[in-house]
This record gives C-alpha cells, structure tokens and sequence, in this order.
C-alpha cells in the first residue's frame, strides 16, 4: 500500500511505502470519532425516536412483528437501541467494512446477536436485506450541513427499495435554519486581504470567495463579535418520511425583516431533527448563546458560515429577501435578481487557502504593531521573504530600498505580481527559489507561513530556506526571526477531551471493542497529535507554558530532544503544543496569545495548533513525561508520552 505524506522539508507531497501490517483498522482508529458514540444528547433522542415507532409498527402489522433497517451502523448502537427496545429483526449496513467488522463484534457479543445481521454494504448498492423489506429505517448519516453525507439519496432509495409502504423514519424530517450576521470577525475569514483597507480595494478584482462551507463552533463565538440582522429563518425543510418530497435539487426564496441595521457579512446556519415526527423530540444544533436550555456540546457535527456573492446592507424595519439553494449535497445562498448558481473562487486565493489562512492574512494586515516592527526591521535594505504563500514580502515594501519575495508556488506568484501591479509597488521582485537571487540580500524575513504546514511546527521548514541563503549569501546575513521555540501546556477542555475518550458502555451496551481499536494506534510509538483550532473550543489552563524545543535561526541545523515533566494533569485533560517565533523585538505566537483571570485561555484564530490527549493507562496521572524529538533529516518532530 502507497501512503502520500508531505516532506516537511521541501513541501513537496511523495509517495511512500506502508507497512507490512498497516491495515484500515489503523486509519479507523486514527480517525476516531468518540465524540459521537460519547454524545448522549444524539443517543438518547434517537432512542425516544425508536421507542415511539417500533411499539407503533407493532400494532399496525398483524403479525406483530417489526424489521428495522440501520443505515451507516458504525459500532451498531443504534441496531443494539432497535433490538432492545423489541425489534424483531435488525439489519445493519456499513460500507466501511472496519467498522463493520467492529460493529460485527459488538453486536455479535450482544444478548441480541441472532436478532442483529451486519452488512458490509453501502444501502444504495444493497438489492434485498434478508427477504423482508424493512417497517423502520434508522439512521445518522448527517453532517454540518445535514445533508452534506447524502442524506436525501440514502432515505428517498431506501424508501423505494428496502422498506415497505408507510416505513417510518427515524428522525422522520430535518430544518435548517439561517441568520444573517454582520461581524468583521467572520467577514475577516472570506474577504480578499487588502494592505491598505477599505472596501473600495479589489487587488484580485472583485471576488465573493466560494460558496462551501464553513464549519466552526460557533457557540465559541462571543456575542459581542456579531450582530444578529434578522430573526432566524427557516431555509430548508426536509420530510425523510416520503419520498415523492425528497428533491436533490431545490431554491426558496425566504423573506426576513432587518430588527436592526447593517451589512450582512456572513449567513451562520445550523439545524434541528424531529425524531418521532410528534414535534416533541429534536437534536437541536444551535449554538450555545441561542439555545442555553437545551445546548448539547458535539463535533462530530458543527454550525456552519455562509457568504453572499455580494455584500447587502439592510435597513432597520426594512422587509429583505435570500435566495436559499441546496442541491444532493450541498447547501448555498444568493440574493434575490442574480445568479443563483453556486458562486466559485475567481481571485485564485481562496481556492487556494482555508479560511483559517485567509483569517490570518487579513489580521496580519490589521496588526499595526507588526506592520510597524516590519518597517523598522526592513527600512532602507535590500529584503528577502521566505515562505509558501506569505504575504510579509508585500509588507516590507512600504520600507525597504528593494523586497525579493522567494515563493515555489507558481500560483502564488501569480497573487503577488497582481498584488504588485494594483499597488505599483516598483520595488519588488518576485522569483521562484534562492538560486534566482541576483544581489545579496542585507536582512531575510519570514512570518514564518507555509501552505503545506499541518501543524504549527511543520513551519520549521523555514529553518532549511535560511540554510540555503546563508550557504549562498554568507553567515553574516540577518533574519528575522532569529528564534523559534516550541511550546506546551496542560488544560481542562470542557469536551473536545471526548474526541478521544474511551467509550466503554453507552447506554447500558458494551463497545469496549471499539476502545480496543482505537488504543492500538493510540499507544503507538508516535503519539497522535491531533491539529485543532482551540479557539473554538472552550478550556482553562492553570500552568504557565513549557518550553519543549528552541531551534536559533543561524543557519545551522540540529537534531534537537527534549524530556520535560508537564505537571497538573490531574485536572487538565490535554496537551496543546504550538511555535513562538521571536521577530525582532515582537513575539509572534501560532498558539496561546493570552490568559484571562479566570484561566480561560485566548488561541489565535490563524493556525491551527497541535494537542495530545493522554490514552487511557496515563489519563489518572497527576503528571507525565513529554518527549519531543526533532529530526533534522526529516524536519520533523515526533511526540511520546510516558508516565514519569
């Protein structure tokens, strides 16, 4: 088997060989989605949905006997819900034959094993389930978007295929539900980066982005970031119960009226379920400011941002109308006269960034005391800027006698010289390695950014770039920044911990099985780090920050190790681990920026950080022992975690 990984060295992606006994149970368990089977709220609703319809299936056949269908079973809990509560038979289907095989096991163990029959098959491609056609259809093939999974082809063939005249659906309809916001923090996520401000700046020509989605914790949001326009809206609902009304392709024209005035920045969406079809009980997804009674932490399912093609203003009291458009996939929105086809990235950015990226782009632009320490560092010299999409190069020129941006992305070089030419900046030059340099650079700069990075510390490839000029250009040569250090700290995540926690028994059923899975990759050598964006998740850290790893940029390469005791982890649940880079006199922070007095930490929106979650045999430990081992040949670092 060939696995693609990124040499974090160059950048480039190649191909390599796996192991002998590198099998997709490993992926599964690396991939692991505690957090699902550990989201009580989704468990106990689903529960109610089969408790109302499997007695009422009861009554109405005169056999008396009821067969459920669990699409997409995963570990089987919910085949184990539907025989418990007096399913007669149970057919579960999960194409992803891992998981099958697990949710084999589980439910084989089961006092219900002959009741449950486990399919390594997709519904779609599956002619007959077991010679009678199915009286209830349960399943959570559901996303962000609710129906980004192929919700609506999963219940409209099953329908038609598998289940017979009158078959209950179990959640029987969806919502989705939309409010349009005004938030220069969210819009900070989707508009071109403009060096100058303003609105009336198009360095790329006027472009509204893509219409994909954005998912994000918005509960995490603080409501003084935004402001609600509107009430909410009901965009979409979905009946799964009848097929005749489930539609791939749908546009609705939805009308609002603006409590108060601004610009519409951002559309935020989230939705509900009806489990029994009594209007009674719901998965309800919104956010924790909308729904405080009744909020239920998950990530395997998020909220979700929208953008307009066009930026709208609206007028307090002022009647306004949205276009609301899903398709078998997707979801999307337009104004009301134009094109309501899904918009596409015609700038070239942000097809080629996350939004994380174009987030910080902007705020880089925003932070006059960088911009500042950019211009005293750069001011009269000849600049060299490294990186894989930065944009520092164009910074610099505002001060520097000349700025040579290195950028091995052709298509980055395409962004900047249209950056160039709509600022006439004269003196920049754009080429593509060090090897094109033709004078000698007084003072090389960095942020540093690489495209490529996963993690905070995959940006260390910056520390091989200097190597090369320095090699080029003499020892002598400046570079800002002249530090970076890797750093940690313990905090108590109030639930992104349940991402990798055990799950033992939920709901009276056991699917230690599944555990098992999961902590035989999980206490592998290389410990999983996982890349998150903390500020959505909420926490308190009580500890300063550790100093793992310093790495001097002096153009000398150095495998570097370290052993550090990371103590109070008996009331921390994880690790977070990110870069500090000393630039000129600023620290430029890729993780913690801050702490308030109550311990809430403050992780910057930019980049993504990297967090470990102890396994189960050192989740007890009131402290344990970080090992992290940088490899110059490899340019990575990899992580143990031990007891002490």
């Amino acid at each position: 088997m060939f696995l693609e990984r990124v040499n974090q060295k160059t950048g480039e992606r190649e191909w390599v060989v796996a192991e002998e006994d590198y099998d997709m149970a490993q992926e599964l368990a690396r991939s692991r989605f505690g957090d699902m089977i550990l989201d009580f709220d989704r468990n106990d609703k689903f529960l109610e949905g089969l408790k109302t319809t499997i007695p009422e299936k009861k009554k109405e056949n005169s056999d008396g006997l009821v067969h459920v269908l669990d699409i997409g079973t995963g570990t089987g809990l919910l085949s184990l819900m539907a025989a418990r509560e007096g399913a007669d038979k149970v057919t579960a289907l999960e194409v992803f034959k891992p998981m099958g095989d697990c949710a084999r096991h589980i439910t084989g163990c089961s006092p219900w094993a002959e009741k449950i029959t486990v399919i390594s098959e997709r519904s779609t491609d599956v002619s007959q389930i077991g010679g009678t056609a199915a009286d209830i259809i349960v399943a959570e093939v559901f996303d962000t978007e609710l129906i980004g999974e192929g919700a609506l082809r999963t219940f409209k063939e099953a329908l038609q295929r598998l289940a017979k005249p009158g078959c209950r659906v179990v959640p029987s309809s969806g919502n989705v539900y939309i409010v349009p916001v005004e938030s220069h923090l969210l819009n900070m996520f989707n508009t071109i980066p403009r060096i100058n401000g303003g609105e009336d700046e198009h360095p790329l020509g006027t472009c509204s982005g893509t219409a994909s989605v954005f998912d994000v914790q918005l509960s995490e949001l603080e409501t003084h970031e935004f402001r609600e326009l509107a009430k909410p809206i009901v965009a979409f609902k979905f009946d799964f119960e009848n097929e005749e009304k489930i539609i791939y392709n749908e546009s609705f024209v939805r009308e609002a009226i603006a409590h108060t005035s601004g610009t519409i920045d951002a559309i935020m969406m989230w939705w509900d379920i009806d489990m029994d079809g009594k209007g009674e009980t719901f998965i309800d997804m919104a956010p924790r400011w909308k729904n405080p009674n009744n909020y239920a932490w998950r990530d395997h399912w998020m909220q979700a941002v929208y953008y307009l093609p066009d930026k709208k203003c609206v007028q307090k009291g002022e009647k306004f109308e949205i276009v609301c458009n899903h398709d078998e996939f997707s979801i999307w929105f337009s104004e009301v006269g134009k094109d309501s086809t899904r918009s596409y990235c015609v700038c070239g950015l942000h097809s080629m960034l996350s939004r994380q990226t174009v987030y910080h782009i902007n705020e880089m632009f925003e932070d006059q005391r960088f911009r500042a320490e950019v211009d005293r560092l750069s001011s009269g010299l000849n600049v060299v800027t490294v990186g894989e999409g930065s944009f520092v190069g164009l910074l610099a020129a505002k001060a520097a006698k000349t700025v040579t941006i290195i950028e091995p992305s052709e298509r980055f070089r395409d962004i900047f010289h249209k950056y160039v030419l709509y600022y006439n900046m004269k003196n920049v030059k754009i080429v593509e390695k060090a090897t094109n340099l033709i004078e000698k650079p007084e003072i090389v700069l960095a942020e540093p950014f690489y495209m490529s990075a996963m993690n905070p510390w995959n940006h260390l490839r910056f520390l091989y770039d200097v190597e090369i000029l320095k090699m080029l250009h003499g020892d002598d040569l400046k570079v800002e920044p002249h530090v970076g250090t890797l750093k940690a700290i313990p905090e108590c995540f109030e639930d992104l911990h349940k991402i990798a926690s055990d799950v033992n028994t939920v709901n009276g059923f056991d699917l230690s099985y599944f555990d098992s899975i999961s902590t035989k990759a999980r206490a592998a050598t290389d410990a999983i780090v996982d890349e998150q964006s903390l500020w959505e998740y909420a926490g308190t850290v009580k500890e300063e920050a550790v100093e793992l790893l310093t790495f001097p940029v002096d153009g000398r390469i150095l495998s570097r190790k370290c052993v550090v005791k990371m103590d109070n982890m008996q009331s921390s649940n994880g690790i977070p681990i990110w870069m500090e880079w000393q630039f000129g006199d600023l620290t430029l922070s890729t993780g913690l920026l801050s702490t308030s007095e109550s311990g809430k930490p403050h992780w910057n929106k930019g980049y993504k950080q990297g967090v470990y979650f102890p396994i189960t045999n050192l989740q007890n430990e009131s402290s344990i022992n970080l090992n992290a081992l940088f490899d110059k040949s490899s340019g990575d670092i990899t992580f143990q975690f031990s007891k002490c």
